[in-house]
């Protein structure tokens, strides 16, 4: 490991356009987290993607070759879930299996636009007019507007796709208010999450991202040192322009090491 990365005990590393593209593991990403976990650090996955649930990213995980547990894994789904548990019971889905998944496991309620006391908003590939309409039904009567992430694209084998944050924009424009509460980084909430379940002090810890306007902002936000890596989405013209400044940038993950 690189001298300036060895007083970190735990690193907190983003999925999408750090570990992987698409279906396609980014080049040394697995090897460098074979290599933390034989240094002895605490290794712990993130994404803002709330498409699977925790065991749908272990068995992505899994299948690419990284070694990985349900408890290491902060997807926004299962962040999600933890903030509304106890909050409300009935919630309007728009987003995938992933997300629902997450909601049942915590005792949420899926419900109808009529009956929901809350929507919330991931990325769904199977979005219909219905659906958003069936959304702003439940917006308009007043429900708790929860979005997984303000993401606008993300990365794939393909180039950049449309994400969650691009849907949550439409509902937001069409309601006229804002969500009342965005799970997924730059919020601080899941990083914040974490560090309470796996009880890390924030001076000990790296988080790992591909954006700057999430996992950078995210992690100063949560008081957290960031690296930023430039296999996913943010390029060095994007850095050059950047407001907030991550500590790091590394070519890919596997700079971590010599």
């Amino acid at each position: 490991m690189k001298p300036e990365f060895a007083r970190f005990s735990a690193f907190l590393l983003d999925c999408d356009g750090v570990l992987w593209r698409g279906r396609e593991p980014i080049p040394g990403a697995r090897e460098a987290v074979e290599a933390l976990r034989a240094s002895g650090r605490k290794v712990l996955f993130f994404t803002n993607n709330a498409t699977l649930s925790r065991k749908g990213y272990l068995e992505k995980l899994r299948g690419l070759g990284f070694e990985a547990e349900v408890g290491e894994i902060y997807c926004s789904a299962y962040a999600a879930a933890a903030w509304l548990k106890g909050r409300v019971k009935k919630v309007y889905v728009v987003g995938e299996e992933g997300l629902v998944e997450e909601l049942e496991l915590a005792g949420l309620e899926a419900a109808g636009p009529d009956e929901a006391e809350c929507i919330v908003v991931g990325l769904d590939r199977k979005l219909t007019y219905r659906k958003l309409e069936e959304a702003l039904r439940c917006l308009i009567r007043g429900a708790l507007f929860v979005a997984t992430n303000r993401d606008p694209t993300l990365p794939t084998e393909r180039g950049l796709a449309p994400g969650a944050g691009a849907i949550v924009s439409a509902l937001e424009a069409a309601a006229g208010r804002e969500a009342d509460m965005v799970i997924g980084k730059p919020s601080t909430y899941m990083y914040e999450l974490a560090l309470r379940e796996h009880r890390i002090e924030p001076a000990t810890a790296l988080a790992v991202g591909d954006r700057l306007d999430t996992d950078v902002e995210g992690a100063k936000r949560a008081g957290l040192a960031a690296a930023l890596v430039l296999t996913g989405a943010t390029g060095l013209r994007e850095l050059e322009r950047a407001r907030v400044k991550p500590d790091y940038v590394l070519a890919s993950i596997r700079d971590l090491f010599e």
